[in-house]
């Protein structure tokens, strides 16, 4: 079970309150992932809230709505180093690391990162592939933090960019991550 659910982040809060008109219609569902994933994070890996992980989480995918295709994640990395100096977050190589490797098919050497991917891995396939994540953590975060068709989303949104980029289907999946 997550230990203590952060149900509010400042920095979290402060970035989706300014990309909100970008997020139209789906700033709750992204809101609520972002949530659910950062709770996750925090307690899979034992860690404390901060501002550096909330920064990373809120902007992870954000590139998304900004940059407005499914190639978003470079768009994701510049935004939170745009941001960092904002909220006194030192835009690190890990940073970076976090967002650009999350849906990085392969686990990560970087423990922080490693827990990110593993976090939101199990944020989208709750089911399916989050055997690190007990039922009941799920079943608390999404009471907390509704799915909101997120998962309705993800499919939408990838069968439409595949069928217009037969060539490069899932453009954010990395088979491994950097040497």
């Amino acid at each position: 079970m997550v230990v203590q659910l952060v149900r509010a982040n400042p920095v979290i809060e402060a970035v989706l309150t300014r990309y909100e008109s970008d997020l139209g219609a789906e700033a709750a569902m992204y809101r609520n992932h972002v949530y659910r994933g950062f709770n996750l994070h925090l307690s899979l890996s034992g860690l404390r809230e901060s501002d550096a992980l909330a920064l990373a989480w809120v902007s992870h995918d954000l590139g998304l709505w900004t940059a407005r295709t499914l190639d978003y994640l470079g768009p994701s990395v510049r935004l939170a180093e745009e941001l960092a100096p904002e909220f006194n977050v030192e835009a690190t190589p890990q940073l970076r690391l976090m967002i650009e490797y999350h849906h990085c098919l392969r686990p990560l050497r970087d423990p922080l990162a490693e827990g990110f991917r593993k976090a939101d891995r199990a944020d989208a396939w709750p089911r399916r592939w989050g055997s690190f994540v007990a039922p009941v953590q799920v079943d608390e975060l999404t009471e907390a933090f509704p799915y909101c068709g997120f998962h309705q989303f993800l499919g939408r949104v990838a069968v439409r960019y595949a069928l217009t980029h037969p060539w490069r289907p899932l453009p954010m999946f990395r088979w491994r991550g950097p040497r």
